[in-house]
């Protein structure tokens, strides 16, 4: 009688399997262990972008309150710039008042006296009074208010009343319009 083992045909397709088996188990364990990485990976990114999302949220709301704190300072240095260029407007308008008045002094000669003055302001312009007891005086002065160095310093230059008093005295009353930085050559 002769022998048949089946067991060893058994075995051979035991082994096989067992080692088909450890060759998905490996390659389930890989596969676990690349996506527990890839987990742990992003489980580690939230937490680490969620801590400096809190630290830079708590970094806005400093800064929005040291904001909020120096808000007052900083109207009172709008404030503060403000009249400074008010002031530096009013200066500036005296100063071109006072050199309205200096130039008409000098080119009016000594027989032509400034009598009065008045400033208005929102037109930048400046009203004299002109006295003289001397017509011909009066006269020259009425060219030298019609010349080309009058135009160039003032932008408008308007005569007008021109009169007598009881004691011979003549006077006329001028109104010439202050040039702005923009208007000057």
């Amino acid at each position: 009688m002769s022998e048949v083992n089946f067991l060893q045909q058994r075995r051979a397709i035991l082994t096989q399997v067992d080692k088909r088996d450890l060759l998905y188990r490996k390659y389930a364990l890989i596969a676990f262990g690349v996506t527990a990485g890839i987990f742990f990976l992003a489980a580690g990114l939230n937490i680490f972008f969620n801590s400096r999302l809190n630290n830079l949220n708590q970094q806005n709301q400093s800064l929005t309150a040291q904001i909020s704190n120096d808000e007052s300072i900083e109207i009172g240095y709008l404030v503060f710039s403000q009249k400074l260029k008010s002031v530096e407007e009013i200066y500036e308008n005296r100063s071109n008042k006072q050199q309205a008045i200096d130039f008409f002094s000098n080119i009016f000669g000594s027989q032509v006296f400034l009598s009065g003055m008045n400033y208005e302001e929102g037109k930048n312009a400046l009203s004299l009074k002109l006295t003289s007891d001397d017509v011909f005086a009066l006269d020259d002065t009425l060219a030298v208010l019609d010349s080309e160095e009058v135009s160039n310093v003032f932008s408008n230059v308007r005569k007008s009343g021109l009169r007598r008093d009881e004691t011979g005295n003549y006077s006329l009353d001028i109104s010439v319009e202050l040039k702005t930085e923009g208007q000057q050559q």
